[in-house]
């Protein structure tokens, strides 16, 4: 089972992060044992480019990707309220990654930071807000935002069969659109950004026929007693919520009613603590590569979707 929330420190004081159960960590030595974690759990088809990720050039200003996704990822914690209460393995294991899957290796942490953190709609948060609060108000502020960084002026827009050509977000953010898999990697990052536990879940195959179509959307923890809840961007899904499975078009017993299997993606590569061992996340656009840890989530969304009535096709 998932760690339980707990009451954080009352108050840190400048330097240290804040942990719940835990004692006020100091930043550098949190931020040590991050870098190290990333890199002790990398995804293997990654190890080749170990160096870029993770080697901090001592000789220069430059270091790897994986200094600003501790650094950024950390000054979450200690900034925002929500993201304190999160448990210290959903911080390592769905704030902290660097990436979902097997998309490019950018540096969209910072990018992100630097564009969400100044949004009026952020600082308008208060501290005290729930993370499913939070994970709401950025499904509907973020598109327009990605969208302004362009000078484009236009909200990142659903735009159908664009994995594996556009799926990194920041070719969402250049392009303008991605489909479900481009839309939903976008939204997880930038829940990570401002330190949600976020990771993305879906099937490759409806009814385990490839030509029957893929779909994926995004797993939100919202706290300790709700665990995962799922929702889509919105780009791709607008005006669902948390809180009813059956808002979704594709959370039916005509998607779930026979074959279908649905996996989250994880990035901790030790066995996973949801009642059963790993497995791999299958990528519909990469289906040889079973370098991505996965959950199998079949169960719970054929419980749930089950439960469900109606059907309308949208991929």
């Amino acid at each position: 089972e998932e760690p339980a929330g707990e009451v954080v420190p009352p108050s840190c004081p400048p330097g240290t992060v804040p942990w719940p159960g835990e004692a006020c960590e100091p930043f550098r030595r949190a931020e040590a044992s991050a870098r190290a974690f990333l890199r002790a759990n990398m995804f293997p088809f990654d190890a080749p480019n170990a160096a870029t990720l993770f080697d901090d050039f001592s000789a220069s200003t430059s270091s790897g990707v994986a200094q600003a996704t501790a650094s950024l990822a950390l000054s979450a914690r200690a900034r925002f309220g929500w993201a304190a209460s999160v448990p210290r393995r959903l911080f390592e294991g769905y704030v902290l990654p660097y990436a979902s899957v097997n998309e490019a290796r950018t540096d969209w942490r910072q990018l992100l930071w630097e564009a969400l953190t100044p949004q009026p709609w952020v600082e308008a948060l208060p501290n005290t807000s729930s993370v499913e609060h939070v994970a709401v108000a950025v499904n509907r502020n973020l598109w327009g935002a990605l969208g302004n960084l362009t000078g484009r002026r236009e909200a990142i827009r659903f735009k159908s069969d664009q994995t594996p050509l556009v799926y990194d977000p920041l070719s969402t953010i250049l392009f303008g659109y991605a489909s479900c898999t481009g839309v939903s990697i976008a939204y997880v990052d930038a829940l990570r950004t401002l330190g949600v536990p976020a990771r993305l879940a879906g099937t490759p195959a409806w009814h385990g026929k490839p030509e029957a179509g893929n779909h994926n959307w995004v797993e939100v923890w919202l706290n300790a007693t709700a665990g995962w809840r799922f929702i889509e961007a919105a780009p791709a899904g607008a005006g669902e919520t948390f809180s009813d499975p059956c808002d979704k078009w594709f959370c039916n017993k005509a998607h779930f009613g026979g074959g279908t299997r649905v996996f989250a993606a994880a990035f901790r590569r030790e066995e996973y603590g949801e009642g059963r061992a790993a497995t791999h996340y299958p990528m519909a656009w990469d289906l040889d590569n079973k370098g991505v840890v996965g959950v199998d989530r079949s169960e719970y969304y054929a419980s749930v979707c089950g439960a469900c009535g109606g059907v309308e096709e949208r991929f």
